[in-house]
């Protein structure tokens, strides 16, 4: 016999903002969670097996590239048999057993979970056709906030649009102290990858004319390549776990986030919630919900050294303007908004 949940969650890794996620709509519902694998890609707690309060599964103890696809895709159709779902949500479509899976389970019970922007989803052409028919096996689709939501405004989708307004939950402080900031100097941070994705050469090259402090936290390939361009001014820290994140924005004063394509930026949501006003690229998915529509921040072209530096002349003439906005944010209803969301597809 089938054992009833009511929703069945498919999800690629078990980054620790999609736990935090899970673990709250457990208290309201029930769930299954099957993830596929595990990543580099995204943060993930070595001890998330012990953080995690509802029912679960790991179907590779591995990183998902080297996965077995057709033993996921075993495992996924044996999850289907196993539980009876009222709802079905799938974290995305970049797998193919996550492909195959959607043709095998009903459209009503479809839901998707859907985390890039508008400026990096081609909705014209092939990859628009290609968009409608996989959309077309989905009565309900989450996207993570307005420019993910215009992908499927644009193509004309059909069903049920229900904006989450994030990705997933942040770990927050037990006690969120702030310090007075009125600085005199202005500290800057950047925290993620050193890659080429994360843009950080025009970070480097701006904060190396205007000789700003700037604080890069994070590893990557690109860290010797951007240690021998950068000029004092501008210290790297190496990896710190997110736990240990919070004393990192309460030390600086403006967050930067310059990347040539971020689908949402979690990033840009522990800054806020740490009173640092940001400036993020153009091509930052949380951009609207998180930056422009609070104005806890500035918008930047990753393509124009000028255009970051006009940012931070902005920021920094109007910071308390911004740090305000920033303080004031609520967390908490954005956080049920989220959570409502997910629970709104069982009743539809």
């Amino acid at each position: 016999m089938k054992r009833k949940t009511d929703l069945l969650i498919i999800n690629n890794c078990p980054s620790f903002y999609k736990i935090n996620l899970y673990n709250e709509l457990n208290k309201h519902c029930s769930l299954h969670v099957v993830f596929i694998g595990l990543s580099d890609q995204v943060v993930i707690d070595e001890n998330f097996k012990h953080t995690i309060q509802f029912s679960y599964e790991l179907i590779n103890d591995i990183q998902i590239e080297n996965r077995s696809k057709l033993n996921t895709l075993l495992q996924l159709v044996k999850a289907l048999f196993t539980y009876n779902a009222t709802k079905i949500i799938y974290g995305g479509y970049v797998e193919i057993e996550s492909v195959l899976m959607m043709f095998l389970t009903s459209k009503k019970k479809n839901c998707l979970q859907f985390e890039s922007s508008i400026k990096e989803s081609k909705v014209t052409g092939k990859a628009a056709l290609i968009k409608k028919f996989l959309f077309s096996r989905f009565s309900i689709v989450l996207p993570s906030g307005k420019l993910q939501a215009d992908v499927f405004r644009s193509l004309n989708y059909k069903g049920k649009i229900i904006e989450t307004t994030g990705v997933g939950l942040m770990n927050k402080a037990d006690n969120k102290e702030f310090t007075t900031r009125d600085p005199q100097i202005f500290k800057y941070v950047y925290v993620g990858r050193l890659i080429a994705l994360k843009n950080l050469s025009q970070l480097i090259r701006v904060f190396n004319q205007n000789g700003k402090s700037l604080t890069i936290v994070g590893t990557g390939v690109l860290e010797e390549e951007l240690k021998s361009m950068a000029k004092e001014n501008i210290s790297f820290v190496g990896f710190i776990p997110n736990g240990n994140l919070s004393e990192v924005y309460r030390n600086h004063d403006v967050f930067v986030l310059p990347s040539f394509s971020e689908t949402w930026g979690l990033v840009v949501e522990e800054a806020v919630y740490y009173g640092l006003p940001v400036l993020v690229s153009e091509y930052v998915g949380s951009q609207f919900d998180m930056v422009e529509k609070p104005n806890t921040g500035l918008i930047f072209s990753p393509d124009s050294d000028a255009s970051l530096q006009n940012a931070i002349d902005v920021i920094e003439r109007d910071y308390s303007f911004y740090r305000s906005n920033c303080l004031n944010f609520d967390f908490e209803n954005q956080n049920q908004i989220q959570i409502q969301a997910y629970l709104k597809t069982l009743s539809l």
